[in-house]
């Protein structure tokens, strides 16, 4: 019997891509969504997945989540970080601190406690383990304006995966990098479409990165042809920002 995957922010728009990528591909999905929305039970009853509803930054509910998915599932092969939180899009000096604190809590100190708590379930596996780690784009170019807490909590995110990287490697864990590029979801949407479509206007195939283009790559990430990319930043943009 396969292992399973567990996708951290399956609720949200990329997240529930990657589900349905390796749903289609018959790997069994454990689902993680910050609230029991009525998408993340969709999601559930439409893949026959298990659901787990927990805010990672609220340490009792992670701890109880952890407890709930480990103690139940034993057979975890690979975890994939998506999670995503939306924020106001203002002038960097704008922007009170407790708003950069929440994208760090959502992204950084949740996988940290992710990974401390999962690392005995992943490690040493016959055919190793892997963790994909959803950073952006924006990492490896000049960003835009107004998003200053997503992009500070995406760079630490990153620095701290490229790190873990090496760390994990001699327990058989592989930990892969995604930079998507600028998909439409609940962090745009306070974007205008006529933005958006001006945005895409501009890119060489006249089209934004889709969920699914995303999807695909995480999906090549959990195969064995991909174990030599670990800990390297993959782009996955149609803005061709390499």
């Amino acid at each position: 019997m396969q292992n399973s995957i567990l996708i951290i922010g399956a609720s949200g728009t990329i997240g529930s891509a990657i589900a349905q990528q390796l749903a289609d591909s018959d790997i069994p999905l454990l689902l993680h969504g910050r609230t029991d929305s009525e998408r993340l039970t969709l999601l559930a009853e439409k893949l026959k997945a298990p659901k787990f509803a927990a805010d990672l930054t609220n340490s009792e509910e992670a701890e109880a989540f952890v407890s709930a998915v480990s103690g139940n599932h034993d057979d975890i092969s690979g975890i994939i970080f998506c999670p995503a939180q939306p924020f106001p899009h203002k002038l960097t000096l704008r922007t009170d601190w407790s708003v950069f604190q929440e994208q760090f809590d959502s992204q950084l100190k949740s996988l940290h406690t992710l990974l401390q708590a999962f690392k005995p379930v992943l490690e040493n596996r016959r055919d190793g383990a892997h963790v994909i780690i959803l950073s952006t784009e924006y990492v490896l170019g000049s960003p835009p304006i107004k998003i200053a807490p997503y992009l500070a909590a995406k760079a630490a995110l990153t620095a701290y995966s490229q790190v873990i990287a090496q760390e994990l490697l001699k327990a058989g864990i592989r930990v892969h990098i995604l930079a998507p590029g600028l998909v439409k979801s609940a962090l745009t949407a306070d974007m205008p479409d006529e933005y958006l479509d001006m945005i895409a206007a501009d890119m060489p195939e006249k089209k934004l990165t889709s969920p699914e283009d995303v999807a695909r790559v995480c999906s090549f990430l959990l195969t064995p042809d991909a174990d030599p990319l670990y800990g390297t930043i993959v782009p996955v943009s149609r803005a061709n920002r390499r």
